[in-house]
């Protein structure tokens, strides 16, 4: 695992590096946090491939089982980031928290549903309407006129 973040701090310090990563009169670059975030998780990655190496405890990095559970939320995050582009992100959401609800907490359906109705609700009033921030449309948005 310590590999892998290692890895993913490379791939985040080369894409900041196709950007201005210093301090320009209008402020930071568009580089500038991601290639010191990217550089961070390289160094905290090899420090703690560093620790398990020198301790001589290379363990087991899960018990049976435990992947299980991990894809259980990993699956359908994946599903819900990729469904966002052309579903949008309000009913995308709903969808998500459905089912997070009902598969995984076993909530009852009227919980599961207020949740799923409520949620895209505050965050549409949050972001549309107080922070003026759209976030992604899909089809059921433009159907309803609210684009």
């Amino acid at each position: 695992m310590a590999l892998a973040a290692a890895a993913f701090g490379g791939v985040v310090v080369f894409g900041a590096l196709q950007h201005d990563t210093g301090w320009g009169p209008t402020g930071p670059g568009a580089g500038y946090f991601p290639v010191r975030i990217g550089f961070l998780l390289i160094g905290v990655a090899t420090l703690l491939l560093l620790r398990e190496v020198l301790a001589g405890s290379l363990a087991r990095f899960s018990e049976p089982g435990a992947m299980r559970r991990v894809f259980a939320l990993l699956l359908p995050t994946a599903i819900f980031g990729a469904a966002i582009a052309p579903l949008g992100a309000y009913a995308t959401m709903a969808a998500y928290l459905l089912w997070m609800a009902r598969a995984l907490a076993k909530a009852r359906w009227h919980v599961a549903v207020l949740l799923a109705v409520l949620m895209p609700l505050g965050f549409f009033l949050l972001f549309e309407t107080w922070l003026g921030v759209p976030l992604a449309k899909g089809p059921i948005e433009e159907a309803l006129g609210i684009y």
